[in-house]
Formats: C-alpha cells, sequence, structure tokens
C-alpha cells in the first residue's frame, strides 16, 4: 500500500493489471498445464500396434513381486546395531547417490553401527578395487550398489566366498546371487511417458512428436527404463517416432554432449526422455547453449526425481515437465532393513524387495512433498 500511494493512479493501476497478467500467464502456463494433466494412473494404448515392438521389461529378470515385509518403515531396532557395514555407492558425483550416503548416515547415527561409504565413481575399475578393499577390511555387512549387472554377478561371488554378509541394491545381478533390492524400472518410466504425452497433447495438440532419448545403453534397468518411457508415451501419442537415441554416460558431463549433437543431428526433435537426471539436465544445458531452451521446444521428461531437476520441473521458463521419481529414502531403507534380515539368517539369495517409482506432481506442493521425504537438507 506505502508503495502504490508513492505512484500516480494511472501507474499504479497500470503495475495493478501487470501483476494480474502474471497471475493469469501462471494460471495458464507450463507448469499449470503439467499440474491439470499429471496422473498417478498407468495409461492403456489407444492402438496396441503402435506398442506392440516395444520390448518388454528385460533388467527384472526374476519378475517384480516383492518379498512381503515391512521393508519402508523405520523398525524399532536393528541387527546392525553394533557391527561394522560398509555401503557402496555408483557415484558421490550424482545427486542420488549423495542422498542415498545421507540418508545411511542418519540410520547409522540412529541405530549405533559403524558405516564406512565405498565411492565407484561410475568406473568399473574403481568398483573392482573397491571390491578388493571391502574383502580385505571384512565388515560384518555390506550394501553393494553394481556398476553393471554382468559384472556384478563374480563380484559379490567373491565378497560371499570372503564370508561377508552382502546384498544388493539399485542394481539387479544378472544372476541370483545375494538378496537384492530393485526397482520396476518399465512401469516406473511407463507413467512419466504417460504424464508426457498427456502435457504434450493438452500444450500442443496434434503437432508431431519427434522423440530423442539420452540413453546409458549398457545398463539392462536403463533399456527398460527407455521403453517403458516409449510404451507410456506411444500409447497416447502413437504417432510418435523415435529420431535418435544417443549414449549420455548418466553423468551430467557426458551427457551434455551427447545431447549437443542430438539437438544438432535432429532440429526437428520436441520431445526428449532422459534415462536419469543428469541425462534430462545434459540436454537442458545443451538447449540453453543452442538458445532452444524454451517450454515452446516441445517436452523434457526423465526419472531419478533429484532435487536440481526441481527447479526445471516447477519452472514455466523450462521444457521439463514430466519426471517420475527414483526414490533415495525408500532405496535406503529398504535396504537397510534387508541387510538387518540377512544378517540375523532371515533372507536367502532368492529374497528380493522390489521399490515404486512415484511419479511427482509437477506443482509446488507437489515438488515440496517428495523433497521433503527424499532429498531433505
Amino acid at each position: 500500500m506505502t508503495i502504490l500511494k508513492s505512484l500516480s493512479l494511472g501507474v499504479a493501476a497500470g503495475a495493478l493489471l501487470a501483476l494480474s497478467a502474471v497471475a493469469a500467464n501462471a494460471a495458464d502456463g507450463p507448469v499449470a498445464i503439467a499440474g491439470a494433466s499429471f496422473s498417478t494412473e498407468l495409461c492403456e494404448p489407444s492402438d496396441p500396434a503402435a506398442v506392440k515392438d516395444i520390448p518388454a521389461a528385460v533388467s527384472g529378470f526374476t519378475g517384480y513381486a516383492s518379498e512381503p515385509g515391512t521393508w519402508l518403515e523405520q523398525p524399532a531396532a536393528s541387527a546392525l546395531t553394533g557391527k561394522r557395514v560398509a555401503l557402496s555407492v555408483m557415484g558421490l558425483g550424482q545427486p542420488y547417490f549423495l542422498a542415498i550416503k545421507g540418508h545411511w548416515e542418519q540410520l547409522a547415527a540412529k541405530y549405533k553401527f559403524d558405516l564406512k561409504v565405498y565411492d565407484g565413481r561410475f568406473d568399473a575399475g574403481t568398483v573392482q578395487k573397491l571390491v578388493d578393499d571391502i574383502i580385505s577390511d571384512a565388515p560384518d555387512a555390506v550394501a553393494f550398489a553394481p556398476l553393471d549387472s554382468g559384472a556384478a554377478v563374480p563380484q559379490v561371488k567373491r565378497m560371499l566366498d570372503a564370508g561377508l554378509k552382502v546384498v544388493t541394491y539399485n542394481v539387479q545381478p544378472t544372476e541370483v546371487v545375494a538378496p537384492r533390492v530393485f526397482a520396476n524400472d518399465f512401469d516406473g518410466p511407463r507413467l512419466v511417458g504417460c504424464n508426457a504425452a498427456r502435457y504434450y497433447k493438452a500444450k500442443f495438440g496434434d503437432k508431431p512428436a519427434i522423440i530423442g532419448i539420452v540413453d546409458l545403453p549398457q545398463l539392462p534397468q536403463v533399456q527398460d527404463r527407455k521403453n517403458g518411457f516409449l510404451y507410456g508415451f506411444k500409447s497416447l501419442i502413437p504417432t510418435a517416432v523415435v529420431a535418435q537415441s544417443v549414449d549420455g554416460g548418466g553423468v551430467i558431463d557426458k551427457a551434455n554432449p551427447a545431447a549437443a549433437d542430438l539437438l544438432q543431428g535432429n532440429p526437428e526433435l520436441n520431445v526428449i526422455f532422459g534415462i536419469n537426471n543428469d541425462s534430462s539436465l545434459g540436454a537442458i544445458a545443451a538447449m540453453k547453449a543452442a538458445d532452444s531452451y524454451s517450454p515452446d521446444w516441445g517436452v523434457v521428461a526423465s526419472v531419478d526425481g533429484s532435487e536440481p531437476v526441481m527447479a526445471e520441473l516447477g519452472s514455466d521458463a523450462s521444457p521439463l515437465k514430466a519426471e517420475s521419481g527414483y526414490p533415495p529414502y525408500d532405496f535406503s531403507l529398504a535396504t537397510f532393513n534387508l541387510l538387518g534380515a540377512t544378517v540375523e539368517g532371515k533372507t536367502n539369495p532368492n529374497t528380493q524387495v522390489v521399490v515404486g517409482y512415484p511419479p511427482i506432481n509437477p506443482t509446488e506442493e507437489g515438488i515440496k512433498a517428495w523433497l521433503t521425504q527424499q532429498y531433505p537438507r
């Protein structure tokens, strides 16, 4: 009110009109459109022929049935109390694994066990060395995040042969070797594909959809992510076509140049799926460098739900408007509980816990709810 009194009536009226226009634009902007078209339900194919050649899930070779139990609840007590626990992560350069580390540190403080974290740095040689280091250190329990499904088998066997109690999480080994926690990597991205298509139709109508993928082809679960997204998106927009898939390495410094090549080689693209947030953020950075960063470009979608991507998801200036969350808190707690049960002898190599992949509502409330639980400061 004090500010308005210092203005002429005409200027004040103009300022109010401008504020009203901003509010009106926000109400009709990309975030509002994405929020209005958002759903937690899987979409079914409008034209089954459009999705019939998309491969079904390949990484969850043991199926996606989860062992019954209260895996996502903090217990009154844990068998890990007083133990020495080794936690490996694929790479602390990624926000997801930083969050995993933080959640485990909180669990270690609460349940009073000694935690040592091993960083795989997204490098096969480093992971092999950390396996050697873990065996040499001989902890009471190991939560192991494989970098590669195939390589995980001999790595886990070596730790088991050394007498260690081991569970794996995140990446599922290609053979049944130990209890494991993994996600339904097909249906989670399928949900984000459905929401990306809903948003695309709401904002762009019948404009042809041309898709690019920032991929990580060597991991089977990533192929499930890609194929799940395509199944969901083409379920609602059966005429959508894939122009190109590029290897972004799963980390932003590799995804950025790969996405730049993708955009330069396919100027007709208007849909990009990043197999994780580093992949989608690499694409966003490439768009900014090419001066094509705009909500009118099309839609960028990904999975992970890390904190850095939330600024894009909740911004009307960004084309990133569909996201399913890969939940670090859920993974940490499920793995913690499974490792405790393994130390107690209550599991076997066939025991598996399957974690969900919830879509994130792009509204302020939806983003806040997700971050509060999964990425607390």
